[in-house]
């Protein structure tokens, strides 16, 4: 009976870490929350979804976000190893609770997975709970508590060999897997129009029946696609996907007017090609599909993107 809990502990050690790799990484590599974007400057306070806040949060301090998926990446690491194992399971139970409350009060869709995985943490923790409660309390802890699932020496040599190589493989294999697909957490170069801007009163500036005030076009380009986004006269928002197809077109791929609750997965419902052309003082001309636009930066829009960080205190601005 003993064999068989500690190898359900072994089982539930791998199944926490392989989870955790998979959140820890995609949060080092930028993958889950992401940049702040130009495109995000056009969004009103009152108009974001609980989750949509915390990402964006998430997403304008990338040191924030690094930091929250090493502490995954390390519990793992040390779930992997019997010896440190119980350190793993108190970091990931720690970091799964902070999470699973995050979940909780920002409607994050995940919350069972995260309370489960801050649950698994505890259970993983309870062989040496006695251990920690000493430590806490300043006696001697003596050595980790670890089982063996059985005495076989074939097993426990064979054992002894493979599971340091398949924590190897499963940190290193996740790491590069991840780290390949999103490039090393680097996006590309932003496009030549990137920006937040507003649209003067000359031209047209009609678009689906409604006037549009307001453009912005992401500096966080990924394999060539950034986001972009529109605010129009009559209060509603519009965002997308924006690609260059030369020195002179950009292609806009808009989604739906946002109205009410939308999935995170949406289709596009727009696509227009617009020639653009880019004066010396920041001014952007769009045209094409029926638009003619002129476009001026909007240095108020940008003023969370350009504001500047400093050591030395100054008047604290809070707007």
């Amino acid at each position: 009976m003993t064999s068989l809990l500690w190898a359900g502990h072994w089982l539930l050690r791998l199944w926490l870490a392989v989870y955790l790799l998979i959140y820890g990484w995609s949060k080092i590599f930028h993958m889950q929350m992401g940049y702040a974007d130009f495109a995000d400057a056009l969004v009103q306070y009152g108009e974001m979804s609980p989750m949509g806040l915390l990402w964006r949060f998430m997403a304008f301090s990338p040191t924030v976000q690094f930091l929250a998926g090493l502490a995954e990446v390390v519990a793992a690491v040390l779930l992997l190893f019997g010896r440190t194992a119980w350190l793993g399971a108190l970091l990931a139970a720690i970091d799964m609770s902070v999470v699973f409350l995050l979940n909780l009060t920002f409607d994050v869709p995940v919350k069972q997975l995260s309370g489960l995985m801050a649950l698994v943490g505890l259970i993983l923790l309870l062989p040496n709970i006695l251990r920690l409660g000493r430590f806490v309390i300043g006696l001697p802890t003596g050595p980790p508590v670890q089982g063996t699932i059985t005495e076989n020496r074939r097993f426990r040599a064979v054992v002894r060999w493979a599971s340091p190589l398949l924590a190897l493989v499963l940190v290193v294999g996740s790491g590069l897997a991840l780290g390949l697909r999103a490039n090393w957490g680097q996006p590309d170069a932003p496009s030549a129009i990137a920006g937040v801007y507003r649209v003067t009163d000359v031209g047209q500036r009609t678009l689906a029946g409604s006037e549009i005030s307001q453009v912005a076009f992401g500096q966080i380009a990924v394999a060539g696609r950034a986001r972009a986004a529109i605010r129009y006269t009559d209060g509603t928002y519009q965002d997308g996907m924006h690609t260059l197809e030369d020195g002179s077109t950009v292609t806009l791929s808009l989604y739906p007017k946002r109205n009410g609750d939308q999935g995170l997965i949406r289709d596009v419902e727009t696509t227009i090609s617009l020639a653009f052309v880019k004066a010396g003082s920041g001014d952007l001309r769009l045209s094409g599909e029926g638009l003619d636009l002129t476009l001026v930066s909007d240095e108020e829009r940008r003023y969370l993107f350009d504001r500047d960080f400093s050591w030395s205190p100054r008047e604290p601005i809070n707007r």
